[in-house]
């Protein structure tokens, strides 16, 4: 489990954080007998490869609690501020394009509660590049 939380992290900092990138998909389900899952599915420029290399990156969120997606239809779904990556306790929030004070990442759940626009909490993330490369 650490190695995996490990990995979600690097890919989260190799990829910027998914900024100017976009939001390919973003849903959920539930498979037979288990909690909620969210799949996020992002393209992205990975900064750690040389040139200019953009890949698809899926994120999953197990045993999700709370997810919130307010967004317009029939817009465009681009990545300003980026896919934030934080862990409360044994929570881990994936949070998208949130916009908080000039200090940086929200410091709880309750500002990402307030403040948040699209976000996914649940108690396992995982992140793995798709072979797809553009």
């Amino acid at each position: 489990m650490i190695a995996l939380i490990e990995n979600t992290k690097q890919i989260f900092e190799d990829y910027h954080r998914f900024g100017d990138g976009l939001i390919l998909s973003f849903g959920y389900f539930y498979a037979s007998n288990e909690p909620l899952v969210a799949e996020i599915v992002l393209y992205a420029r990975n900064h750690k490869l040389d040139g200019n290399v953009w890949r698809k990156v899926k994120v999953v969120v197990r045993d999700v609690e709370e997810l919130v997606a307010k967004v317009k239809g029939n817009q465009f779904n681009s990545i300003s501020s980026g896919v934030k990556l934080l862990n409360f306790g044994d929570l881990w929030c994936i949070d998208i394009d949130g916009d908080y004070s000039l200090a940086g990442d929200p410091s709880s759940l309750d500002e990402v509660r307030e403040d948040g626009q699209c976000y996914v909490i649940g108690r396992q993330v995982e992140a793995c590049e798709l072979n797809e490369v553009a």
